[in-house]
């Protein structure tokens, strides 16, 4: 299991207060463990101390260890002790120094403030304190009064992490695309997503028809399921199967195209990304409920970095509230009014009223006269896709 549902079965414990002890651990093959230790007698299982000299950075707690504390505490709590047990294991061995402390008091003080993305990344890792290393490219370390780290780099350091860490799970992705099976046998050519859709050219040397053509539509919401393969057609002809991968990516571009044209033609939208100058300074770093805030056009696909699609008013969440445990916001798009959500990561700021399109102008103004019900509470039946890599 992974590192979160090993956290879930011991969730009762923690609810319950349990004094029963269990360990945390990791095994050779990545797998993720969290058992009792002693039998009813309170006699510890043999088993134990092999655990325990397999992964030095295992863990031995009881549910009254979290005072019923939520899962995301419990998930950050466990996650900041495996990085502290593992800078303890070098200190005894002679590598400790300044910036590595300041770098684990760091992450202790801030791994709320991370998308689950990175989180999830560093459960994967036999050495987590060790990648965060790799990933900082300056000393921690300061002589500040009163400072374990140097508390000016700490929004630097983040973005730089999140960045890395999501340029390495792409690179994992990529690798492991080269060497899946698309069907049957096939294997992928060359894929362009676009639309909300993936057009696949593949190909079989062995099969009846060595090329395939496959156009795989995304789930339209969250609540509806699966992946949609909308077309798949083979032919032995080179050529006539690239004419068709390419007449299909044509098609979803010209959609793309089209909806540009009519939100322009009906409602005056320009296709204008928004950039972080156009937030208010340093609102990366406030609340953001009731705020009309801005994604980060590199958060989004190609086709959707566009200004109806990076501005949202924010309606809650805990990621809307700085330094909170937990990373979701919570909004509706200020053009379509669907209800969205993002990590806290993946948004620039609070926008600037004054650097705003004139599109969105109008549309604030009209429903600050109309009094709009519904545009800062809870709710929508649905949640629009991401629309992110």
């Amino acid at each position: 299991m992974d590192f979160s549902s090993a956290i879930q079965s011991k969730m009762r414990d923690v609810n319950d207060g349990s004094t029963e002890p269990f360990i945390i651990y990791r095994d050779n093959d990545g797998g993720w463990h969290c058992d009792h230790t002693q039998n009813q007698y309170g006699e510890k299982f043999d088993w134990v101390e092999e655990v325990k000299a397999q992964d030095p950075l295992a863990l031995f707690y009881t549910g009254a260890d979290f005072s019923k504390a939520s899962f995301p505490s419990v998930y950050d709590t466990i996650l900041c002790d495996r990085i502290r047990a593992e800078y303890y294991i070098a200190r005894s061995s002679g590598k400790d120094d300044d910036n590595l402390h300041a770098l684990v008091c760091y992450f202790n003080d801030n791994v709320s403030s991370f998308s689950h993305e990175t989180t999830d990344y560093l459960t994967t890792l036999e050495r987590p304190l060790a990648a965060l290393q790799e990933m900082t490219p300056y000393n921690m370390a300061t002589d500040y009064e009163g400072y374990e780290y140097n508390p000016s780099m700490t929004k630097d350091l983040a973005d730089r992490i999140e960045h890395e860490v999501r340029d390495r799970l792409r690179t994992q992705t990529d690798k492991i695309a080269q060497e899946i099976q698309i069907l049957d046998g096939y294997r992928e050519l060359n894929k362009i997503s676009i639309n909300d859709s993936d057009v696949i050219l593949s190909e079989n040397p062995d099969a009846e028809y060595r090329y395939m053509v496959i156009e795989n539509r995304y789930t339209q919401y969250y609540n509806d399921s699966g992946d949609n393969i909308t077309y798949a057609g083979q032919t032995n002809d080179y050529l006539e199967a690239v004419s068709e991968f390419t007449k299909r990516v044509q098609y979803n571009a010209d959609c793309v195209q089209s909806r540009r044209d009519s939100h322009q033609r009906m409602d005056g939208v320009d296709y204008i990304e928004l950039k972080n100058n156009d937030c208010l300074p340093g609102s990366d770093r406030e609340d953001f409920t009731g705020k009309l805030i801005i994604v980060k056009s590199s958060e989004l696909k190609p086709e959707y970095r566009s200004s109806e699609n990076q501005l949202v008013l924010c309606s809650h969440g805990n990621g809307a509230r700085p330094n909170a445990i937990g990373t979701s916001v919570f909004g509706t798009e200020l053009y379509t009014g669907a209800t969205v959500c993002y990590g806290r990561h993946q948004i620039a700021g609070i926008a600037d009223h004054d650097k705003l399109p004139v599109w969105a102008v109008k549309k604030l103004a009209l429903m600050e006269a109309l009094k709009a019900p519904g545009v800062f509470e809870y709710g929508g039946d649905h949640f629009k896709p991401h629309r992110t890599f």
